[in-house]
């Protein structure tokens, strides 16, 4: 009998556009392999993907004790899933409920379980497994054993996906058609859904569960999206009905991301002719401001006032700040960030904006007890802040306090005893799993000593993923290793670039995984593409020998900084504007320069309709000013690696340079230049 192998299940953690695989070149994972039990897993393990039986089993029986041994267990059980005892299924994982095969195996077995039509063991251990397939098989169970009460909300939710359900879902749909369970509400509900998930040919199955008279409306819908929602207009001549206004409310939004110009004048049309209710009215107000907004459009502030408060959202008045940011409109600025929620209003941006509103506007008393606040941290608002009262920076060095006895003992848990073994047995994606499952799972200390760890094993990402979003931010040896700053200045003071510079970026492309790959195929420490990395090499005479050579550190900045040094040259060595085309392409970037008010770079960077460009070039040029630190150079203040935009020239200099002092040099002693 042969051993199937499947694709076991990951639990990965996402990094900042990257997913991290962690490799170990094989002649290491061959010289650490020396443990007799080690090299007989493998060989087991080996086997099981061979689909020899006769060595796994061979191989489970004499690793009882080993600390693997519950691995070669979850391949036996996965092999054998829907013959199992369900009791001895369902213990094995409860006990192992923090190892990352669990989710994985606990998905398969119960689909197994609806293959086989184990209905009993189904309605015991399936609830609450969100698994589309898995929910259906459990309605079944629940059908075979006359649970109808339980089964048709279950059933009506199933039927009213906005996308093709699977093929195991058809007996549930079957029944729920027999039970007359699909109401004209219902169907309803699924067209909207349809149209949300970008389905609109589904809606066309969908009309058949309409009475006749109905499904008119399906094709009204229809002719709208077609058309681009450029005719809505002519709901106005449609009766007056709930389904006008769903079509209605959904149309201008989606027409407000194109031309919020066209929706506003079509809502204005359709605002005393069309009853619908004040949710909807107001979900189209604010579609249609936000846009606006986005599309920087001179009519925005009067449609942001247009939205009733109810309708107003985080996400709303974030856009109606902005607005007011790139307008100069400061008083619309304190306004949106005085109705923001606690939380959005408290950040480091919106506290900055708000000061630099009230200074604009001579209220500068509350402005510099905000400013003062905020210069306490160690970040990109909190170095503004600093900048503007010129204060030094609190770069404060925190001691972990973690002692080799900690170390030792942490090192000796079991999470961590499997974590190694799987290393050391070249299961790098599993090791992967198991680490990044049990980080979400250890307090603030064992993360503090998970990230010393992992530094003194010299895995720099996974001391950085440890730290990041705990509250142990001072911790700036951890989260902002030196690991490849040697060839960070190297490539760097070839190219003429700022290394603390090219730090930073890399930290925050790959948290200084060298093994970083993005979903993109974006690749190494710095995110080069194969593509990128192939032109460049063509551009500048260097070799190219195929995408796993961009894994390599040395390699890869030497791509990275070089596609860095072109871009500088593009942009006048501008750090904002070449980070920004690092991350969102040179073409956005002189799209942005076009349309967006430019004299600003702090206004600019913030008004960017890319979040992801917006909060990128924000931490690039934050941890640039911490690698200043962490180099022991003078820290650049972080306004003067953002000179005016309007002075952008191409193939101009660099702005003036102007260092800070540090509040706390920290442990190193630090000597740096005052401004």
């Amino acid at each position: 009998m042969k051993v199937a192998r499947v694709k076991p299940a990951r639990t990965g953690l996402a990094t900042i556009g990257a997913l991290l695989l962690w490799w170990i070149p094989l002649a290491v994972v061959q010289a650490q392999a020396t443990d007799p039990s080690l090299e007989q897993f493998k060989r087991a393990w080996n086997a099981a993907a061979r689909g020899d039986r006769a060595v796994f089993e061979q191989g489970k029986l004499s690793l009882a004790n080993f600390v693997l041994h519950p691995y070669l267990q979850y391949e036996d059980y996965r092999f054998r899933r829907a013959f199992v005892d369900a009791a001895e299924m369902a213990d094995f994982l409860d006990k192992h409920s923090d190892w990352a095969f669990t989710t994985g195996l606990r998905q398969t077995w119960l689909l197994a379980l609806g293959e086989t039509r184990q209905w009993e063991a189904l309605l015991r251990y399936a609830p609450g497994v969100q698994d589309t397939v898995v929910q259906c098989y459990l309605a079944q169970a629940r059908i075979e054993r006359g649970h109808f009460e339980a089964v048709l909300p279950q059933a009506q939710e199933l039927w009213a996906a906005g996308q093709s359900q699977p093929k195991e879902c058809d007996p549930v749909f079957d029944w729920l058609r027999q039970a007359k369970g699909i109401t004209p509400d219902l169907a309803w509900l699924r067209v909207k859904r349809a149209m949300e998930a970008g389905n609109p040919r589904l809606t066309s199955y969908i009309a058949r569960y309409l009475p006749m008279n109905e499904r008119v409306w399906v094709e009204r819908w229809q002719q709208q999206e077609l058309g681009g929602y450029m005719r809505l207009d002519m709901a106005g001549k449609w009766p007056d009905q709930a389904r006008a206004w769903d079509i209605a409310t959904f149309g201008l939004a989606q027409l407000a991301r194109r031309d919020a110009h066209r929706a506003w004048t079509f809502f204005v049309s359709l605002d005393g002719k069309l009853g619908w209710d004040e949710d909807q009215r107001g979900a189209a107000l604010r579609e249609i401001a936000r846009w606006s907004a986005v599309a920087n459009a001179p009519e925005t502030i009067r449609r942001m006032h247009a939205v009733p408060a109810s309708a107003r959202d985080d996400g709303l008045l974030e856009w109606w700040a902005r607005y007011g940011l790139g307008s100069g409109e400061w008083a619309e600025v304190i306004l949106a960030v005085a109705v923001m929620s606690e939380e959005l209003r408290s950040s480091d941006r919106w506290r900055y904006w708000d000061a630099r509103a009230r200074l604009e506007l001579g209220d500068p008393d509350y402005a510099m007890k905000l400013l003062e606040l905020l210069s306490t941290q160690a970040s990109y608002h909190g170095f503004l802040a600093a900048d503007l009262l010129q204060r030094p920076y609190a770069i404060c060095q925190q001691d972990t306090a973690v002692t080799a006895d900690e170390l030792s003992r942490f090192s000796e848990r079991p999470v961590i005893r499997r974590v190694d073994a799987l290393r050391r047995a070249g299961m790098n994606s599993w090791a992967r799993s198991e680490w990044n499952l049990n980080l979400k799972l250890w307090n603030s200390r064992e993360r503090r000593l998970a990230a010393a760890l992992a530094m003194e094993q010299n895995r720099p990402e996974l001391a950085i993923w440890a730290l990041n979003g705990s509250e142990d931010r001072q911790f700036y040896d951890l989260r902002f290793p030196l690991v490849y700053a040697a060839l960070a200045a190297e490539q760097a003071e070839k190219r003429n670039l700022d290394t603390a510079w090219v730090l930073g970026l890399m930290r925050t492309e790959s948290a200084m995984a060298a093994d970083a790959i993005s979903s993109a195929n974006a690749r190494g420490l710095m995110q080069v593409m194969p593509a990128t990395a192939a032109q460049l090499a063509r551009r500048h005479g260097q070799s190219y020998r195929g995408s796993e050579q961009l894994l390599q550190a040395a390699d890869n900045i030497v791509f990275g900084t070089t596609f860095l040094r072109e871009l500088m040259d593009k942009f006048g060595n501008n750090q904002v504007l070449a980070s920004g085309a690092y991350n969102a392409g040179p073409r956005a970037v002189t799209r942005w320069l076009e349309t967006l008010p430019n004299h600003d770079p702090t206004i600019w960077i913030e008004t960017l309709p890319y979040y992801e460009t917006r909060d990128y070039i924000p931490r690039v040029l934050a941890f640039a000013t911490v690698y200043d630190w962490r180099l022991q150079k003078p820290v650049q203040r972080i306004s003067s690696r953002m000179p005016a935009l309007k002075s952008y020239t191409m193939g101009g200099g660099p702005g003036p340079t102007d260092t800070a002092e540090v509040a706390c040099p920290g442990p190193a002693a630090v000597a740096l230049s005052g401004s």
